[in-house]
Order: C-alpha cells, then structure tokens, then sequence
C-alpha cells in the first residue's frame, strides 16, 4: 500500500489545492506525508517554507538511533489527529526536527488511513502561534475535507 500515495500525478493533483489553501491561511508549510517503517517522506508541498520540504524529502522516525519522534510519525502510530500548539514550550515535542531545523513547532495533522491502514498524514505546520479555528472555513475544516478527498482518491472513489 505505501507506494499508493505515489501514484502517477499525485502530486500535480493535489499541489495546487495544498498551494491555494496554504496561500489564504498564511500556513509556512502544507504536506501530504508518507509513511515508511523507517520514514516519513513528502508527497506534495506547499506554502512559503516549500523551499524546506520537496517531494521526495525524507524525516528519520524515532526506529532509528538518535533520532527524535516526528509529529507526523505520532499520527501514524495513534492513528489520531496531532496538534501541538508550541512545540518549544513542550518537553515531548521540544527536539522535533521540524522545530529544531526548520524553526516549525507548531503543528496539527491528521492520518491518511486506506482498508485500516494508515498510510501517511496531511499536515499543516507553522513557526508561531496559529489559530487553526479561525475563518470560514478554517484550517482544521480545510484539512479535515482533504483528508476525506485524499483518502476517496486513493481509495479510487474520487
């Protein structure tokens, strides 16, 4: 299933959307993750901080020596959404390389999940607080309504 959200176009589909979104909220960083056992990879990527993630990217999970759980790699393991509102004011998220390399600590996402499966995240990512409720529709709807699309997408409903 993981090479699913690799499919041809992918990426062309989904870009703009991710590039419209992310331009009206003012978000630095919209992705579309993938989950490997060892890595969560970028799929798509949008907003000002693209020059961070590019298609393609990789972030070592915290299975690998030294390395520090992603936020990311938390909604695949609890198959929950994560929103971490100050990552540096957080003994749980304070080494996240997000914040530590990117200067991102702020951070909500929820898991792209197929047949009980999850296979990656849609995620929004910030470097100062943000209201994800503000607006209307909001990020959080945003995201919500992606993930449903996404899922429908790869599901080959959409």
């Amino acid at each position: 299933m993981f090479g699913k959200l690799f499919y041809d176009g992918f990426e062309r589909k989904w870009h703009d959307r991710l590039a419209s979104i992310a331009s009206a909220s003012g978000i630095q960083s919209l992705l579309i993750m993938r989950s490997t056992p060892t890595h969560m990879v970028a799929v798509v990527s949008a907003g000002p901080k693209m020059d961070t993630y590019h298609p393609g990217d990789e972030g070592p999970k915290s299975v690998n020596a030294g390395c520090h759980k992603l936020y990311c790699e938390e909604v695949v393991n609890t198959r929950r959404p994560l929103h971490v509102p100050d990552a540096a004011a957080d003994p749980e998220w304070r080494l996240n390389e997000d914040l530590v390399q990117f200067g991102l600590g702020v951070y909500l996402g929820y898991p792209i999940e197929i047949e009980g499966e999850v296979l990656g995240t849609i995620c929004a990512l910030h470097n100062e607080p943000y209201d994800f409720d503000a607006g209307s529709p909001s990020l959080r709807m945003h995201l919500e309504d992606l993930k449903v699309a996404i899922q429908k997408d790869l599901a080959g409903v959409a």
